[in-house]
């Protein structure tokens, strides 16, 4: 990272204990290294903080708190810490996982499946949801903090440092900040207080980078990008298949509108049902001693056919060749996927929120769609003679008057077939009928069929597409955008855009509008398959707070009025700048969001505070007028004989004044 620079410590003993042995890569806030234990013969990491960081007094307090409470945050999803010293050299002793980060998977060029981002995502969760229910808050959630074991276990790295850098007054290189705010949740950029839900907004964006290979909402500088995210939900690709629906809730500009990691573990669940098993993940192997993860796909014999095994998923496959060999996770991994050790399983939530198994399907999903379309083939062949029964049941032609074989006209369109059937002297006739997924005009069937010889003159009958059939456009507007979404998709429609708008009457997350994916409205019954747009409501734009220092409280009261907002006093106290009756803070500060009908709190002002007036018999009138002015009191005159001792003051010595109260010296 430009501007951080590497100190070479190799061969350094650190405590007496912990010997350097590699460097394995420098961050804005820190360098790690393999190092030998040599109390305990183990392999470990330890992170050395930089010494900006070392030698501010807030940073060291809040590194001392933070690494005694994270050490006591014992959990599979969570790195261990072991050990860690705050004096000169400032480090932490953590286990040294040889997997690498996702951060080098991503770098190396490798994207995940949809399948390794929900087992990814979900070990990610499993360790967010405890941190969360013990009040910590990891605040840095990104690719380069996720770290793997040689087996593919997800740990979270650095809880409790990012809050201890980002209070520190140490600041970091310049371009440091760019690396987290790529990942930050937008409260994080307003001086609100943050939450485990920014953890859940860092978490989808880092899914998201991790099967897309980009960050979503990321502007040309830092600032830039949290002002973007600050009243814009993140528009989730497509490519995230069945996460699209709970990242796209993970990633609301709203934390309040976030699941909850408990939340998201279910929603992970769901989605999983509807997934292929996932692949070995490209670990780094920064081991040398570790195992390969990756292989090359094996073929499967049947019969002397060779058919190479692929990952059927929803996003393209990755840049390296996909091994047959599932990821190295234990069966309650596989489990918590709605999979079993050999075989996919259908994966419900009942309605107590509990997972149960429906039909194993043990037969790989390609093999299903492709059994799927010989049946279809068969059915219509066995259908053919009906379809045709009455009114066009072709009838033997002599050998005499036999003409040239009737060819295929299946899949061409109706014209194409007219010039085949006009030049060999055949007279067309046309039934017409919707089918689903075909094109209209497209050829369905034919009587005769392929094969058979036909005289000229004879009619060839052809079973032409009128499109797909035609279905009901559900009733969406004023529905939850999952609901409006299901009933579309059910209803044999798709949605080809969903257009988000700010509303103030109409809730978060309802359908405000349909229409054609060409912007034109849906009258009638349209044809399956067609593609259809959605305008969903983000609700009230949230208000940005004025700035009410030193405004008077029925004045600010009106401002926020005029806002939406309500106004509460939570205390007065005196000041120096503000007069009494003028506010002195606000919360939230000045120019931040605030949701419709939410509140600002306030403190009033008392005015100037009161002190009280020294005594100053017996000195001089200089000696007064110093003693005066240090108490804030302001010397307006002598009265009598400015050479004399002062006998007295007006207010005389004793009394409580505000500050800057005027006060004249008294002489003998």
């Amino acid at each position: 990272m430009p501007g951080v620079t590497v100190d070479n410590l190799v061969g350094r003993v650190l405590g007496d204990r912990y010997r350097l042995v590699a460097p394995v890569g420098s961050g804005a806030s820190a360098t790690v290294y393999t190092a030998d234990d040599m109390s305990l013969e183990r392999r470990v990491a330890v992170k050395i903080l930089h010494r900006g960081l070392v030698q501010d007094t807030r940073f060291a307090k809040r590194f001392r708190n933070e690494a005694k409470a994270v050490a006591q945050l014992a959990h599979p999803r969570i790195l261990n810490l072991y050990d860690w010293s705050e004096e000169d050299d400032c480090y932490l002793v953590t286990e040294l996982l040889t997997g690498g980060s996702l951060r080098h998977m991503l770098d190396e060029g490798h994207r995940l499946s949809v399948s390794q981002a929900v087992v990814v995502g979900l070990h990610a969760l499993e360790g967010l949801e405890v941190a969360h229910q013990r009040g910590f808050v990891h605040r840095d959630i990104k690719p380069a903090n996720l770290l793997f074991g040689a087996d593919g276990r997800l740990r979270i790295a650095d809880f409790g440092i990012a809050r201890a850098v980002a209070e520190a007054a140490w600041t970091e290189p310049e371009g440091a900040l760019i690396g987290t705010a790529r990942y930050a949740a937008p409260e994080q950029g307003s001086g609100s207080v943050v939450s485990g839900a920014a953890d859940i907004y860092s978490l989808a964006l880092t899914l998201i980078e991790a099967v897309t290979g980009d960050v979503p909402m990321v502007a040309d500088s830092p600032i830039a990008t949290m002002v973007m995210r600050q009243d814009t939900n993140v528009d989730v690709p497509a490519d995230m298949g069945p996460l699209w629906e709970p990242l796209s809730a993970a990633a609301k500009a709203n934390p309040t509108h976030r699941p909850s990691a408990s939340q998201l573990i279910q929603a992970f669940h769901r989605a999983a049902a509807d997934l292929p098993r996932p692949y070995m993940l490209p670990l780094a192997n920064l081991d040398a001693d570790a195992p390969a993860v990756l292989d090359y796909p094996e073929s499967t014999s049947t019969g002397g056919t060779e058919i190479a095994e692929e990952l059927v998923d929803l996003n393209p496959l990755p840049k390296l060749p996909l091994s047959r060999t599932p990821m190295h996770f234990a069966d309650d991994d596989l489990a918590a996927m709605g999979m079993g050790s050999g075989e996919h399983k259908r994966v419900e939530a009942n309605h107590n929120g509990e997972l149960e198994d429906f039909d194993p399907d043990t037969k790989p999903k390609w093999l299903w769609a492709a059994g799927a379309g010989v049946l279809a083939v068969v059915v219509l062949v066995a259908l053919l003679p009906r379809l045709f029964s009455n009114e066009i049941a072709p009838v033997p032609v002599p050998d005499a008057i036999a003409g040239p074989d009737v060819v295929s006209f299946i899949g061409m369109s109706e014209a194409e077939a007219k010039v085949s059937l006009d030049e060999n002297g055949w007279v067309l006739a046309v039934v017409r009928q919707r089918q689903s997924g075909s094109v209209p005009g497209e050829v369905l069937a034919q009587s005769p069929i392929e094969g058979n010889p036909w005289a000229k003159g004879e009619v060839v009958t052809l079973v032409v597409s009128d499109g797909p059939p035609l279905v009901t456009m559900p009733e969406v507007v004023g529905t939850d955008r999952r609901d409006a979404i299901a009933a579309v998709r059910s209803a044999g429609l798709l949605v080809a855009d969903t257009d988000e708008v700010f509303d103030e009457v109409v809730d978060e997350d309802l359908v405000m509008a349909v229409s054609l994916a060409s912007g034109d409205a849906v009258v009638g019954d349209v044809p399956e398959g067609t593609e259809v747009a959605l305008v969903i409501s983000k609700g009230p734009k949230r208000r940005t707070t004025p700035n009410l220092i030193g405004v008077s409280l029925e004045e600010a009261t009106t401002q926020l009025a005029a806002l939406d907002v309500g106004i509460v006093q939570v205390g007065e106290d005196f000041s120096l700048e503000v007069p009494e009756g003028g506010i002195i803070s606000s919360q939230p500060l000045p120019n931040a969001l605030v949701e419709k009908g939410g509140e600002v709190q306030v403190v009033i002002s008392q005015g100037l505070p009161f002190v009280t007036v020294p005594t100053t018999r017996g000195r001089t009138v200089q000696q007064a007028t110093e003693l005066l002015e240090a108490a804030g009191l302001q010397v307006i005159g002598v009265q009598g004989a400015p050479n004399r001792s002062v006998i007295n003051t007006n207010p005389p010595d004793g009394d409580s004044v505000r500050m800057g109260t005027q006060v004249t010296i008294i002489t003998r």
